[in-house]
This record gives structure tokens, C-alpha cells and sequence, in this order.
């Protein structure tokens, strides 16, 4: 409906803002845009409010409508049956999906345990290798252990090394629960489920030593305490969970086999993808070569129709011409052996060039027949004069009437 400036200053100052909007499905930004362009105000915020509680309110009075843009504005009222329709629902994620069905069987697996306990081989021997790469590594060797397998990616302070080693564990452990499991290979630490791999690592942030003679130096940057666990795409970090003010990583094992379940199946899907995308671009890369082909094939045979055509074209010429050279000849009594002779010649070379007849000839064999019919190009000479070639003016048939 159309509603002129009063119309509308009227609806503005009886009806709260909200309400208008959505009578009109229109925000409270657009109607407000609406009343600036047609300089009508609008009821201050507790407006409404206090006309509630029975308070006294200031009604602003409309104003002239000299620096109003326009007098009328079309809004468009909505079926009043939309409205009630109930909010629509929103799509729960995939990855959410799967988290809620992970939640539904035994969760003790994924329950991170407060004191490392290292049976699994992989954790011991992550262990073992920070113990070797601390200061005196002498000392710090374990008497039992004389040689380390493949380690895990983990990047930590010292101090929270065991509290990554049982975040991990507890991966690990909830990976073969849930039919996965975990490959070290070429120092990195993949997670294989449904035959993907996924490149995993822990991680600890670092801040910088506020009591280094240098705090903004990266080289001075201390452990924070907090770890992130970290999904790559090949050699970046596509997404982490962290340790939070609220929880802690110890908190999100769940999400985080949910997460790279899901993962795999987007990984699998999207070879999928590529493998028709692949299996499209050589079908369409074939039809290219057999259309190029066909291409070139026709080319060929247009190209040998046209040369037949114009060589029965030419020897018919040659024939006519020869005729009318001999009947002219015969009306004046011209025909003697010589002229025979070269009349005989002539019909001959006619049927050598005829594709039809393609009479053998022991000299003109050596020529391509297609470039002898073509008339010759004038060449330049040093004065830059066309000059043709003088091979024509001694023949008889360059000028076969000249006695």
C-alpha cells in the first residue's frame, strides 16, 4: 500500500517499531530509512515502555516537510498466515550429527586420564625421545630403552608433556574404539580412518617473556600451557581445537574424533569428485582429438574433391581451348604435320591432367599436377618491377597464330 508522510508518521507514533516491521517484512533499519528520506520522526528508545507503566511520554510533532526527499512511500503488507507459521527449524552440521551419535554409546574411552599411564608403544617412545633431547641426556636416558621407534607429532614444553601424551593416548585409544587407527610415516602422525589419512599434531602456544631484556623478540617467546590440537591439509592448519578460559582440550576428545570422521568422509568424497572430474576431462579431451580428426580427415577429403574438380575443370578448358584453336586453324588452312604434331601433344597433356583419364606422362610425372595449374606469381626484380618467368614466350602455344 501507498501511505503518504502524515499516513506514516501516524502508524510510527501508534504502533511500536517492531510490530510495523513485521506487518510489512521489513526491518527496523529499513523503516527507520523510510522515515529519515520523508523527515518524520521517530519515538525515542522507552517510548513505548512507559506508555506501559501509565508514564507521561513527549510526542514529537511532525514537522514541514521542507527537507523531506519524498511525500509517500509503497509498503507492502505480509499474509498475515506467514506470520504464524512456526520458526523454521535449523539444519543441524554433519559434524554435530556425528558428535551426538558418538555421545549415545560408552564414553568412558574418551575420558582423558588425570595421570599418564604409557603402555601404548608409540606413547612410550614419544616419551623417550623428549627425555633424550633435554639437556643432559646422559642422565635422563632410560637404562630400558636402548632404541626409539616413530614418535608422535608433539611440540610441547617439557612441563606439559604428559598432559599431551594423555590427550593423545586417549585419541588414539578412541580412534581403535571407533574401527580407526594411527600411522607414523615420514615423521608425521596421521590418523587413518576409512583408509584416509589425516595429518594430526599437539601443539603449545607460546607468548612472549614479559622479563626478557627484549619481550617483543620472537626468540624469547616462552611455553603459554596451552595446547592446541592441530588438522592439516597436507602443510596447513585447515583447524585447531584449544584449550579455552571455559574448558580445556581434555574436554573435546568427543568433537574431535567426530570431526575427523567426517573429515575422512569429505576427503574420500571430494577424490570421488576429482576422480569423475578426472574420468570427464579425458572424455572430453578424446572427443576434442577424434573432433580434431574428423576435422583434419574432412579437410583432406574437401580439399582432394576440390583439386579432382578443378583439374576436370581445367583439362575441359585445355580441351575447348584446343578445339576452337583447331577449327581456326582448319578454317585457314593452317594444318600442316608441325601443327598436328602440337595438337596431338596438347589433347594428350588435357588427358594428364584429367583425374578421369590421369594419362601417364614421362615428364610431367615429376610435377605436382595441383601447383602446375596454379597461375604463376610475378616476382621482383632488384628495381622492384614484376618480372615473369620466360619459360612460356618460347613455346608454340604462348602464341600459336604468329607465323
Amino acid at each position: 500500500m501507498e501511505l503518504t508522510r502524515k499516513e506514516l508518521y501516524d502508524l510510527v507514533w501508534a504502533e511500536p517499531m517492531t510490530t510495523i516491521c513485521k506487518r510489512f517484512g521489513i526491518s527496523d533499519n529499513g523503516l527507520r530509512k523510510h522515515c529519515k528520506s520523508m523527515n518524520i520522526p521517530t519515538p525515542p528508545a522507552g517510548y513505548w515502555a512507559k506508555i506501559k507503566f501509565g508514564k507521561k511520554v513527549k510526542v514529537i510533532p511532525l514537522p514541514e516537510d521542507k527537507k523531506a526527499k519524498k511525500q509517500s512511500t509503497e509498503l507492502h503488507e505480509v499474509d498475515p498466515a506467514k506470520l504464524q507459521e512456526s520458526p523454521r527449524i535449523p539444519e543441524i552440521s554433519r559434524n554435530k550429527v556425528r558428535e551426538l551419535e558418538i555421545r549415545t554409546g560408552d564414553l568412558s574411552v574418551f575420558a582423558v586420564p588425570e595421570v599418564l599411564y604409557a603402555k601404548d608403544p608409540v606413547i612410550i617412545d614419544t616419551k623417550e625421545k623428549f627425555r633424550r633431547d633435554a639437556e643432559n641426556t646422559y642422565l635422563k636416558k632410560s637404562p630400558y630403552k636402548s632404541k626409539i621407534g616413530p614418535t608422535l607429532n608433539i611440540y610441547v614444553s617439557e612441563k606439559s608433556l604428559d598432559r599431551a601424551l594423555s590427550i593423545f593416548s586417549t585419541i588414539i585409544k578412541a580412534l581403535r574404539f571407533r574401527g580407526h587407527d594411527v600411522k607414523i610415516s615420514d615423521e608425521k602422525t596421521y590418523a587413518v580412518i576409512n583408509n584416509e589419512k589425516i595429518h594430526v599434531s599437539i601443539t603449545e602456544r607460546k607468548k612472549r617473556d614479559p622479563n626478557s631484556e627484549n619481550p617483543r623478540n620472537n626468540y624469547y617467546n616462552i611455553y603459554s600451557g596451552e595446547l592446541h590440537f592441530n588438522v592439516y591439509d597436507d602443510y596447513r592448519i585447515i583447524y585447531s581445537y584449544k584449550d579455552t578460559t571455559v574448558t580445556k582440550l581434555e574436554d573435546k576428545i568427543v568433537p574431535i574424533i567426530a570431526d575427523l570422521e567426517i573429515r575422512s568422509e569429505e576427503i574420500k568424497e571430494e577424490r570421488i569428485k576429482a576422480e569423475k572430474r578426472r574420468i570427464q576431462r579425458e572424455k572430453e579431451e578424446q572427443e576434442r582429438q577424434k573432433f580434431e580428426e574428423n576435422r583434419k580427415s574432412e579437410y583432406k577429403a574437401f580439399k582432394s574433391l576440390f583439386s579432382m574438380a578443378e583439374r576436370l575443370h581445367k583439362a575441359n578448358i585445355m580441351r575447348q581451348y584446343i578445339a576452337t584453336f583447331e577449327e581456326f586453324a582448319a578454317s585457314k588452312g593452317e594444318i600442316d604435320e608441325d601443327v598436328a604434331e602440337e595438337i596431338r601433344w596438347a589433347k594428350e597433356k588435357a588427358d594428364w591432367l584429367d583425374p578421369f583419364i590421369s594419362r601417364k606422362d614421362k615428364y610431367l610425372d615429376y610435377y605436382n599436377k595441383d601447383e602446375i595449374i596454379q597461375p604463376e606469381c610475378p616476382k621482383k626484380n632488384t628495381w622492384d618491377y614484376p618480372s615473369y618467368t620466360s619459360s612460356s614466350r618460347n613455346s608454340f602455344w604462348s602464341n600459336p597464330f604468329r607465323k
